[in-house]
């Protein structure tokens, strides 16, 4: 598997941190996965998540930030050899290929995010998983283009007259499942890959809302990353959440 070799100032390594887990914690604290002590570095300066052979480090909003290879980043795929930079420390990442087992992490991940979702919607959670290859199981092929009739009496009336109708989804791309759709009818849907990038769309009085739930990046409205606070979704919006790309729309 692989891992980090950790380098103090002076360019002493002072010790190795197999990448044996999915998320591995840098910074100051003391219960940190690797603790770093030095005065420029955040309590929780930075996040290593490793999904199978690949590795990505992110900053978690650190005060003076990490640099790989001499580069100030928010996010980055690790690469064998790059350098890692936090504050007097040097971090080395060395790739050592290890094919993980298929059922040594995804039941586990799949059940807690199937648990949190529920916990938080009650018993009408839905859970919905996808890639870029996948159709969801949707089985409503589209049939057509529709027309959408809003009062003409301006942006509100307009806005409240979409949120009393349902939401929908269609499977965007050239695969198998292009153009199927389906009715958001559920309080909650999760949307995604557990472990690599997840993703909810809720309703609430205001309309229908994305929101972030994990991954080393935020899923992308219209081509823009959204962040981690809710976002409004608007009719016609292109959600793209694990490589998957869907359309949202009133029915």
């Amino acid at each position: 598997m692989s891992k980090l070799i950790i380098y103090d100032q002076d360019g002493a390594a002072v010790r190795e941190q197999q990448l044996d887990r999915e998320r591995v914690k840098i910074g100051r604290r003391a219960d940190s996965d690797i603790p770093l002590e030095h005065i420029s570095v955040s309590g929780e300066h930075a996040l290593i998540t490793t999904i199978r052979n690949d590795s990505f480090l992110q900053d978690l909003g650190s005060t003076n930030g990490v640099r790989v290879n001499g580069k100030l980043v928010k996010n980055h795929h690790l690469q064998n050899g790059d350098e890692i930079n936090i504050a007097i420390f040097n971090l080395k990442y060395v790739f050592e290929p290890w094919v993980m087992p298929e059922s040594s992490w995804p039941d586990t991940v799949t059940n807690t995010l199937k648990q949190s979702v529920m916990a938080a919607a009650g018993a009408n959670a839905t859970l919905l998983e996808m890639g870029v290859d996948d159709n969801f199981d949707l089985t409503r092929e589209m049939t057509g283009n529709r027309m959408f009739d809003s009062p003409a009496v301006g942006k509100e009336a307009t806005a409240v007259a979409e949120r009393s109708r349902p939401g929908m989804l269609r499977l965007m791309g050239g695969g198998a499942g292009a153009g199927k759709q389906l009715e958001l009818t559920k309080p909650v849907l999760t949307l995604g890959k557990p472990g690599i990038q997840t993703a909810v769309i809720g309703k609430k009085s205001a309309g229908y809302f994305l929101t972030y739930v994990e991954g080393v990046s935020y899923p992308l409205v219209n081509g823009v990353e959204v962040g981690a606070t809710p976002y409004p979704l608007q009719d016609h919006d292109i959600v793209e959440v694990a490589g998957t790309r869907l359309e949202f729309f009133y029915k």
